[in-house]
């Protein structure tokens, strides 16, 4: 059994998201051995920068039916704050460096 190591994320991230970006992500097919996007969407990566922690990005995997800002037809309002209901994030090493992955089951507009 391997043990799964609890991360807390306000420790993490900090307590001051700024949105940037939200980009669909598609799914992905099988075909002759190959992987093929098909035009479902099956959820929203959302880019966001933690101000507390020296401007790092991250990316937050989020499965909603539909996005906060549809960015296909216009930008992220600036100056965009948000928080994330059911947030996870999980190490991983990737290059022998280690790496964070984050889903959540929500993006909420934060309350200024």
């Amino acid at each position: 059994m391997a043990l799964r190591p609890v991360i807390n994320t306000v420790e993490t991230l900090g307590k001051t998201l700024l949105l940037v970006d939200v980009k669909p992500a598609y799914e992905r097919v099988e075909k002759d051995g190959r992987f093929e996007r098909t035009e479902r969407i099956t959820h929203y990566n959302y880019t966001i920068v933690c101000l507390e922690r020296k401007f790092e990005k991250i990316s937050i995997k989020v499965e909603e039916a539909r996005p906060l800002y549809d960015t296909e037809k216009a930008d992220v309002p600036d100056n965009t704050l948000v928080s994330f209901e059911n947030l996870e994030i999980t190490p991983y090493v990737s290059n022998n460096w280690i790496q964070l992955s984050a889903k959540a089951a929500k993006c909420i507009i934060a309350k200024q």
